[in-house]
């Protein structure tokens, strides 16, 4: 990380929200991610870590490798601005998971709150029915190019010059 007086490092938890056969959705805070990105004048230049706890996973787990989005007119690039690949242990020792993890990969919204994005409205209503407000961002992660596990992220506040 650059020491550039630009550059701003945003932790986030984000809880699990499942979404029940009956359509309703519901927040669970036993699966979670803590992510940590890095902003330059206002812009997300990437995803510093992210720790991943999951039922499906025998211990917590992280993506090695996060880039920026490529805007090649799919859905994924319109609701997500970082797209991350390579699972894996969190602490880089063994693992076992779910079969159904194998080639998993992520994606992480911009701000929701940004003007244009595609999933604002959706999460709005979302967060409205869970009581936690309109999620700042998300992070969802896929398998065979469906969505296993969806998280609202809500930014950390922590004392100045802490992270």
């Amino acid at each position: 990380m650059a020491s550039d007086p630009s550059m701003e490092i945003v932790t986030y938890r984000c809880d699990r929200v499942r979404t029940l056969d009956s359509g309703r959705h519901q927040r669970d805070a036993s699966e979670y991610v803590e992510m940590t990105l890095e902003h330059a004048q206002g812009q997300d230049t990437g995803l510093v870590k992210a720790r991943i706890h999951i039922a499906a996973a025998s211990k917590d787990m992280t993506f090695k490798e996060c880039a920026r989005t490529l805007k090649d007119g799919s859905n994924f690039s319109d609701w997500f601005a970082s797209e991350c690949r390579g699972l894996g242990s969190h602490d880089a020792t063994p693992y076992t998971i779910e079969p159904f993890l194998v080639g998993a990969y992520a994606g992480i919204s911009p701000l929701v709150s940004q003007d244009g994005y595609a999933m604002r409205e959706v999460l709005t209503k979302i967060g409205a029915s869970l009581g936690t407000g309109t999620p700042e961002r998300t992070f969802v992660i896929y398998a065979n190019r469906k969505p296993l596990y969806e998280f609202f992220c809500f930014e950390r506040k922590t004392a100045a010059g802490q992270q």
